[in-house]
């Protein structure tokens, strides 16, 4: 990150943005969305990227208290995606790197969908983004 940070700072104009987006350190939420209620089924174990939020966060303030760039804005938001089958969660779950589905959310899902027709799996991740202007020295 302090070296995409330097990148960044070479290439922008003077007063050019940058835009921080990432996804915050936290485990995504795992919903169950039935007609007749919502249901929390569990989370995605992302706790193996902590580090490196933290490496980039730490890497971002210490950009800012050097002078390369001003904070301006920063907010969280929540990223919504939802699924139609249990299968279609294991894919989702296939395309992670090291964040981990732990299996009992699978069976849990299964053993709830099974006698349901209509319902939607849910993942709620939670988000942050933030944006910098490079100073001018």
């Amino acid at each position: 990150m302090v070296h995409a940070l330097q990148e960044t700072r070479r290439v922008l104009r003077s007063g050019g943005t940058l835009i921080d987006l990432r996804p915050a350190i936290q485990n995504r939420a795992i919903e169950l969305e039935l007609a007749y209620a919502r249901l929390h089924i569990g989370e995605i174990d992302s706790s193996a990227t902590a580090a490196d939020h933290q490496a980039a966060d730490a890497a971002l303030r210490g950009a800012v208290k050097r002078g390369f760039f001003q904070s301006e804005h920063d907010a969280d938001f929540q990223l919504v995606i939802d699924m139609d089958s249990v299968d279609d969660l294991r894919g989702y779950a296939a395309g992670l790197r090291r964040s981990v589905l732990p299996d009992e959310v699978i069976s849990r899902l299964e053993w709830l969908t099974a006698d349901e027709n209509d319902f939607i799996i849910r993942i709620r991740r939670q988000m942050t983004i933030a944006r910098y202007r490079k100073t001018s020295f």
